[in-house]
């Protein structure tokens, strides 16, 4: 879901009409008063568990999966052809993304980080699909 502005209340309605039910939710950790709304109001949300160079690590373990998109999904792939590291002052590129428009990738990196670091931990395959 790629909305903003919306209220706790906004939200929840939202994913009613998408009928998520029960599905996982993965929130960022940085919200967890509208974690807390939104799983009070019914839904199986869980904030991400982040640490030092989450975004490093999130990012390494979506580089050991397939990942197809759909082409309704425009913010995603713009944001993935979009996506740069930072450079330094002499323009040689540094192993630090660069963390601009990057919600839609952020919300990819908590599916790795939740989900799919467990797949690779235990070497299994996975394809992540997105629409």
């Amino acid at each position: 879901m790629y909305e903003r502005g919306l209220t706790t209340a906004d939200i929840c309605r939202r994913l009613e009409q998408l009928n998520i039910g029960k599905t996982e939710i993965w929130a960022d950790s940085a919200e967890p008063r509208l974690i807390e709304e939104i799983y009070r109001s019914g839904f199986n949300i869980k904030p991400v568990k982040k640490g030092p160079d989450s975004i490093k690590f999130g990012i390494s373990v979506l580089q050991n999966f397939g990942i197809t998109v759909s082409k309704s999904s425009t913010h995603l792939i713009d944001e993935l052809y979009g996506y740069e590291y930072a450079t330094d002052k002499n323009g040689i590129v540094l192993d630090k993304p660069q963390g601009f428009n990057d919600h839609c990738i952020d919300a990819l990196r908590y599916l790795a980080m939740s989900r799919l670091s467990i797949k690779q931990q235990n070497k299994g395959k996975y394809t992540l699909s997105f629409k």
